[in-house]
């Protein structure tokens, strides 16, 4: 009897590959932060719709949009081409999405009897589109490498260019609509979502092209997934422990962190009373978030990634707790607590994109089978239903608290808008570190699973 072969390291990926594919993310954030940032202010302050309804109509959108997340990784893992199951989607949704995006700002303006309306269907006509092409390319990562440090890499790498996007959105989206509007906000939102969608196309284009999908059904011993069948996936999903632990790690994680970032923009405006430096603050948050990323995906392929994330968990809680506790009212303070905070922010946004991939490992160890795309979906479900009750939730809570868009507020107004931007984080990190602390997938456990699969997808 034969025995296994020795296990040979997985090639490490070219920087090309890497590069081209974490530009994608520069792109998705082109659209994503300046919608999660600006697109509530827009409602509320530029169209002037009440508060309480701006939150629904910007909640009822990402609560759809996550139901189809799923839905979306079910469709793209059972998809065949020449070009894999998931490059496909990325090449001809992109300028879909980047219309959508467009219409998003103008189909108010379009209507402006049915400005409701036309809010409501246009957003979910974008979280549509955005799905359709999100999902593949964050299935994307899974195919490319199956090597836990490699994927380290591909998330820090994401990450950067994440943060990169998210900072141009976060600095010029407001100079830019009113300079381009000549002091007409809701022409100048127009303008600035043509100009950011037209990069974006550019650059689903250059994912395109760079990346290749190197791990798939038919490199391990897992069966495929037969077209139109989903009971691997549910067996897949129902052993995957866990996945479950990060699914729930990185709802509460975003839930927070949509609350707090949100209310951000009105605690600045009004606490503070100093609006212009809305967008420097998110900007300089978002840059110091970059730079640590490099540090904590050095991390990641160092020590477990679960303790890293555990770790910058804790430091959040720190952060956040002293923002409460100070509650400032001087930009310079509130400077250094925010870029504290975004330090400790950079360890959730590198780890779960790191973490995620190797479920599909553990859930092929458990299962035998392996469906990435699912496991994908399911977490953008996470993220976007997190983000969605939170904007509706902050909505309703702007009503509750007596906030009134462009009139001074209360001193109980201002302790609310308090508790909203550092109360929240605070609550949500302290649960994130409990959950994230009970995963399986450490270091150890996924390598060996690794070589396991590994062995046993070779002939004995």
């Amino acid at each position: 009897m034969s025995h296994p072969k020795q296990h040979t390291p997985l090639e490490r990926l070219p920087f090309g590959r890497i590069f081209g594919y974490g530009l994608g993310d520069f792109g998705f954030n082109l659209f994503y932060t300046g919608l999660n940032l600006y697109l509530l202010y827009y409602y509320t302050d530029v169209l002037e719709i009440p508060p309480a309804t701006a939150g629904l109509i910007f909640m009822l959108p990402v609560i759809w949009d996550a139901i189809t997340d799923p839905i979306m990784g079910a469709i793209a893992s059972r998809t065949r081409t020449r070009w894999g199951p998931y490059r496909p989607y990325i090449l001809f949704g992109g300028p879909v999405m980047a219309l959508s995006y467009i219409s998003m700002f103008a189909a108010p303006l379009m209507f402006p009897g049915a400005v409701v309306i036309a809010s409501l269907v246009s957003h979910i006509l974008f979280r549509t589109c955005y799905t359709v092409v999100s999902i593949p390319y964050t299935a994307l990562s899974a195919a490319m490498s199956r090597d836990g440090a490699e994927r380290s890499r591909i998330a820090g790498t994401r990450m950067v260019f994440a943060v990169g996007g998210g900072i141009l959105t976060a600095f010029l989206t407001l100079s830019l609509a009113r300079d381009l509007g000549g002091g007409d906000l809701k022409s100048g939102f127009i303008q600035v979502a043509v100009f950011f969608a037209l990069i974006a196309t550019g650059i689903m284009m250059v994912v395109f092209l760079a990346t290749k999908e190197k791990v798939s059904k038919r490199d391990t011993h897992a069966p495929a997934v037969p077209a139109g069948s989903l009971r691997q996936s549910i067996g897949f999903l129902r052993a995957n422990s866990a996945f479950w632990i990060l699914f729930a790690a990185v709802f509460l994680g975003a839930l927070g962190s949509s609350v707090g970032s949100k209310a951000l923009v009105y605690y600045v405006t009004y606490v503070v009373e100093e609006p212009e430096q809305v967008s420097t603050l998110l900007t300089v948050s978002l840059l110091v978030t970059g730079a640590s990323i490099p540090l904590w995906a050095w991390a990641g392929t160092r020590y477990s990634k679960r303790d890293v994330w555990f770790c910058g968990a804790l430091g959040s809680v720190i952060a956040q707790a002293a923002m409460l506790i100070l509650a400032p009212r001087e930009m310079s303070q509130l400077y250094w607590l925010v870029c504290l905070a975004a330090c400790f922010n950079g360890a959730f946004v590198t780890m779960f994109w790191a973490m995620l991939p190797d479920t599909v490992e553990f859930g092929e160890w458990r299962s035998g089978f392996r469906d990435e795309a699912i496991v994908f979906g399911l977490n953008q479900f996470a993220l976007k239903a997190a983000s969605g009750l939170g904007v509706g939730a902050l909505g309703l809570a702007l009503s509750l608290v007596g906030y009134i868009a462009n009139e001074r507020q209360t001193a109980e107004t201002l302790e609310g808008l308090a508790w909203l931007s550092f109360g929240i984080p605070l609550i949500a990190a302290v649960l994130t570190a409990i959950v994230i602390r009970q995963s399986p997938l450490t270091r150890r456990k996924h390598d060996a699973l690794v070589k396991w699969l590994e062995r046993g997808r070779r002939p004995s």
